[in-house]
Formats: C-alpha cells, structure tokens, sequence
C-alpha cells in the first residue's frame, strides 16, 4: 500500500524523469487514456503530508522514493485488460492503492472501491479529499459482496483472488459490462477470468494469463533517492566490514549471534560456479548444524538426484537406478567442494543418528522423478502403480526433452497431461494412510510434485520468461515449508541457492518485471526468522558455460562495473569481508549510504562477458535484498569431478561415481 510522494517537483517533470510512458508501454500498456492519466496527476499529490500511519518501521512511507511500485505497473495491467473508457462508472476490489485512485479519478465518471481497512479508508479519503479528487466512493464492506447499492457498474476490477465470482457481484454489472478477476489454486499459476455481461441473465468468460498478479507485500524495500560520493560509502563499508583472512577464519561465532532464533537462513552465491562461495557457506552450514541445531539443507538442485544425496549422507543408499547432476549443469554440483560437504555430512550423521538431511527444491529431473513414484508405489500398491504408469503415459514419450512437450500443447499440436498427471498428484493425498505416511510416502507425494510443477513449467515457459521464473521460486518455497511441516514446528533449515533467488525481490528490478523469488516469500512467510545472506566478488575466475548446453569452460571474470555495489566493495581494499546491513548490526549510516540503487552482478550457469552489462547486471537495493553481504575481491572457480580427479576413487553407489546402470 505504499505510494509515490514527491517534494519540490511538478508532476509532469517528475513523471518525465521517471519516464513513465516508456516504463508502461514496456509492461504492454497501450491503453492512451491510463497513459496520460498516468502523467496528468495533480500537483498537489506530490506535495501531499498525508501519510499512512503504518505501525512497523520496515514498512514507514518514503516521502523521498523516487520509483514506482510494482504493484501499481501490476494494477495498470489489469486495467489494460479490463479496456477502461472514458466516463465509465467502476467498481474496484482490492485495490489497495491512493496513486491507482488518482488515475482512475482523471478517467472515469464514478470509482467505487470496496475496502476492509477502515483506518485505510480513512486515510485514503483525506487524501483525496485534499487534492480535491470528489469522484471516489469508499465503503468498508466484505469485498465479496461488493456494493449492490451503487450498481450498475461499466467495469469490476478485482485484484485479489476470489474462490468464486458470486452471481450476486455478477449482477452488478450493466449489460455488455466487464469483470476482471485471478483465480486459480496458487500464485505460481495464475489465470485471470474476464467476465462479460451479455444479456440480464447470460455472461461469457474469456481465460487470459499473464505475469501481472503480485500478492501484496508486508515488508517493504526501504529505497532512497541520496546521492552520495563514492568515498562517503567506501569509508563506512570499510568502517563497518568485518574482514577475515581465510574462509577458515571467517568469523561464524558473530555472524550465529546475528542470526539468532531464525528458523531459515539463505544463502546465495553470485554465479553458480564460484568456489569461495560454496566453501563459504559449507562452513557457515555446518556451524549452524553443530552450534545452532539446524536440521537440513535445501539446494537448488532437482528432488530426484537431491534423494540420492540425502540417501547417501544418512547412510541408508540403497541401489543407483540412475546417475544423478549428469543433466546440464553438471559441474554445479559435481564438483568437489560439494563432495567434501557431503563427506562431511555422511561421517557427521554416522555419529548423530542419521538425523541431518540434504534436499533438493528445483523442479526438473521429471523423468528421474516419474520412475521414483512408480517404483514406490509397485512396492505398496501395484493398482496405483499401474494407475500411475498410465496417467504419466501421456508426458512419457517427450522426457528426453520435455520442452517439446511444452511447446506442442502450447502451439495446441498436443492435448495437455496437466489434468492426469494432477489426478496422479491427488490420489497419493487421498490414499495417504493406504500407502503408509512414511518418509518414502512422503518422497513419492514430493516427486509427484515435482512431475506436475515441470508439466506446467514446460508450458508455462513459452509465455515469458517471469512466468516460468515465478512457477519455478513458488516450486521451490511450497517444497521448503512442505519440509519444515513434514519434520515438525520446531525444525530449522538452511537454503543453499543463487543470490538472484534467496534475496528479497522487492529490492530488485526483478520485482517491477513481475517476479517473485524464494527470498521474497521467505520475508514475507517468516519474517524476521529469515536471515538472507548474498555473496559477490571483484574479479577472478568461474566455472560456467558460453551457451545452454554446451562444454563448461573456467573463465576469467571481469573486474566489477563502476556504480556497482561490487565495484565500491573492491574499492575499500579488503581482500575478503563480511558486511553486516541489518540496522541493529550495521547503524543507519551504512544502509542510508548503500539503500539508493546501484547495479549488482549475477553469473548463472552462463557468463558472456562480452555483453556483461546487459547479460549479467541488475539494479538493486543492498540492504534490503541481503541481510549480510560476504565480499571476495578475487575468486576462483570451483573443480568440477572427473573420471580421474578425485583418490581415493569413488564407490560404484556413491551418488557422484561415474558409474551409470
């Protein structure tokens, strides 16, 4: 519910700056009456002093925020949808957003909205009220009854899900009116309805997707405007860093006293081939197991070959069906830094009874997933078994390359297996007390998870690129509270994946294009019992690839880009520190200093160096995404394992042999 607030600024300028045509028509507005209503707000809402009475610090108003909020670029989308004309009469829903009553107030006759905050509705209307906007009606209401007494309406907007759109809301429609509303069973795989109203008793309902559904968020960016010298922010990272000379001298007992009584702690790593960065966080990871009582690690790394690791470090493997990290990018984690973790683990566990555990969160691996819930279920119930070889019959035949799959249901060359394989999905809930609710139940329910997550993300790909992102970081966050319920209240994990993942999204660009990300809903589930923890580095080398697919090559990284926060990092001279941004631990100086935007790098599994600008930077808020941030002024890259560079040679089950069926 945060808006846009300016001082000493016309509209018209301040709109320019921000380049707000540009911004909308890039998020596919084209609609020329939101356009210039979008640059034709009054003065005097800029000038406004009536701020929300918020009562957490992290979510105070910034009257110096100089971007626009996600959600509004979402609500313009829907608007887009909902084709708005000029004089209509519009009943909005959930809204939640003064800045999108203003804009509304400049196109429409009459804006009802219904909303279920008094103290907001109030505040709202001074608002208006005092940039003498007399056009929108307010009522506290149940927003599923909406408001009977003003109908008929031109237009329904509704921004929050409903289960069902009662014929009673349907009805407030004039004929020939429009009614938007999402609906589905999760965030991740969204569907709008857009309902119209053809005659007193008929309606027709069109099914549109899109990426501009954004749950609202509790915890807010804190995003300023300051500009300040590099020196001012280099002395106070310098001040403020806590550096160490080794990762084995990383100073851990400080850092488990900032992390205190968090349940789930993130860590990320800023390419997918750095060894710094895992060798870091192995060590944090075991310090949280030995010193704090952590219980498991989630990866991103596939449920199926994730199994076999867990398997593998609680000393319970039973035979290798296939050989797992084999699907590209192997070396990410079949290298040996991983290996010494798991070794590690496996001799920690044979004196612990066997209780830690390592998890995968990512949704590939369908094929390997497929088999695993087949071979559970011939093992239980051979009736399932078969049910469940002829439900996954109709995905099986595009396994070596699911994409296809994805593509010929999407070109509609081919039926979609979305409702069998969820069938699949459904059974093994209701036969849960049939099939025995053990740990192997409970892997087969995950697997069978997994096969209907890819199915959808195979489809879902070909609509753009934050779509499938979304589908894959709700995957990834539903299996990571699916875990902490499955092992109890009391459990506590640690999540090991990419920066661009486990950071809060919010603080990113990321979020104005429309994504979400683990980190994000980490925030937002469990608050201040998440600790975020980002890695970057100056220079050095990397283990990734030119393209998808092809040879994974160890390439020399460039040195950091002026402006970026990696580049102000290199610039206080310290070869290695950790950075403290929480304000309890860093002071407000620090996080003002690093809390105006600034670019930060992201490696995947593919570096172009070439084009890293535009391949491999971001904008983002530090103190926001992270809540400690660990600096490598030079890094290396990780060794993958080879068929001859690991003695003593791998064991034939070991989960990283090179050993197949």
């Amino acid at each position: 519910m945060y808006d846009l607030y300016y001082k000493h600024a016309m509209p018209q300028q301040i709109m320019k700056n921000l380049k707000i045509i540009s911004q909308l028509k890039d998020k596919g507005i084209e609609n020329p009456l939101l356009l210039k209503a979008f640059q034709d707000i009054p003065t005097a809402f800029f000038l406004s002093k009536e701020f929300y009475p918020y009562t957490s610090e992290k979510t105070t108003i910034e009257n110096i925020l100089k971007k626009i909020e996600p959600r509004v670029f979402a609500i313009a989308k829907m608007l887009e949808k909902l084709k708005i004309n000029e004089g209509e009469k519009i009943l909005i829903i959930g809204v939640d957003s003064v800045y999108i009553l203003v804009v509304l107030s400049k196109i429409c006759k009459e804006i009802y909205t219904i909303e279920a905050n008094e103290e907001y509705a109030k505040w709202t209307l001074e608002v208006l009220k005092n940039i003498n906007i007399n056009n929108v009606f307010i009522h506290t209401n149940n927003k599923k009854l909406g408001w009977k007494e003003k109908a008929p309406f031109d237009a329904i907007l509704i921004t929050s899900e409903f289960e069902d759109v009662s014929n009673n809301l349907k009805e407030q429609l004039k004929i020939g009116g429009r009614l938007l509303v999402p609906f589905g069973p999760d965030w991740a795989h969204i569907i709008f309805e857009l309902i119209r109203r053809s005659s007193e008793t008929e309606y027709t309902v069109e099914k549109l997707k899109d990426n501009f559904f954004i749950p609202n968020p509790k915890i807010l960016p804190e995003i300023s405007s300051k500009e300040f010298t590099d020196k001012e922010i280099v002395d106070e990272i310098k001040q403020k860093a806590i550096a160490f000379n080794n990762i084995k001298e990383y100073p851990i007992d400080q850092l488990l006293n900032r992390i205190g009584d968090a349940k789930v702690v993130l860590f990320g790593e800023a390419s997918h081939g750095t060894s710094e960065f895992y060798l870091t966080r192995q060590e944090i990871t075991k310090a949280l197991i030995e010193k704090k009582g952590f219980n498991f690690v989630c990866a991103e790394a596939d449920w199926s070959d994730a199994e076999q690791i867990n398997n593998y470090v609680q000393n319970k493997q039973t035979r290798k069906d296939w050989m797992p990290f084999t699907r590209f990018p192997q070396w990410m984690w079949k290298n040996k830094e991983v290996l010494n973790f798991v070794e590690w683990l496996k001799k920690y566990n044979a004196s612990n009874k066997n209780k830690i555990g390592f998890y995968g969160l990512d949704l590939y691996g369908l094929e390997n997933s497929i088999e695993l819930v087949i071979d559970y279920l011939e093992n239980i119930d051979t009736d399932l078994a078969n049910l469940a070889k002829t439900r996954y019959a109709c995905i099986t035949p595009y396994l070596s390359d699911p994409s296809i799959y994805g593509k010929m249901v999407v070109s509609k060359q081919l039926l979609s297996c979305e409702k069998e394989i969820l069938k699949m999905l459904v059974d093994l809930l209701k036969n849960k007390n049939k099939l025995n609710h053990s740990p192997e139940y409970f892997y087969a329910y995950q697997n069978a998870n997994v096969i209907v997550d890819a199915e959808r993300y195979y489809k879902v790909m070909y609509y753009g690129s934050a779509e499938s992102w979304n589908l894959r970081d709700f995957h990834m966050f539903y299996t990571l509270k699916s875990l902490l319920t499955y092992f109890g209240p009391h459990t506590k994990t640690i999540v090991w994946a990419h920066n661009s993942h486990i950071g809060n999204a919010l603080a990113t660009e990321m979020y104005a294009r429309g994504e979400i990300n683990i980190g994000h809903l980490c925030k937002e589930h469990f608050g201040d019992k998440s600790y975020h923890i980002g890695f970057g580095t100056h220079t050095g080398t990397v283990a990734a690839a030119h393209n998808w697919g092809t040879s994974m090559k160890v390439m020399t990284v460039n040195n950091s880009l002026s402006k970026s926060y990696e580049n102000l990092c290199h610039k206080t001279q310290l070869a290695a520190f950790t950075l403290p941004l929480q304000k309890k631990f860093s002071g407000k100086k620090l996080r003002e200093l690093l809390s105006t935007p600034k670019l930060e790098r992201a490696i995947g599994v593919i570096y172009r160096p070439e084009t890293e600008r535009i391949s491999h930077y971001f904008k983002t808020v530090l103190p926001s995404q992270f809540d400690e941030y660990v600096f490598f002024n030079e890094s290396h890259a990780v060794t993958p394992i080879t068929a001859g560079n690991v003695l003593p040679k791998l064991l034939e089950n070991h989960p990283f042999s090179f050993i197949d069926k």
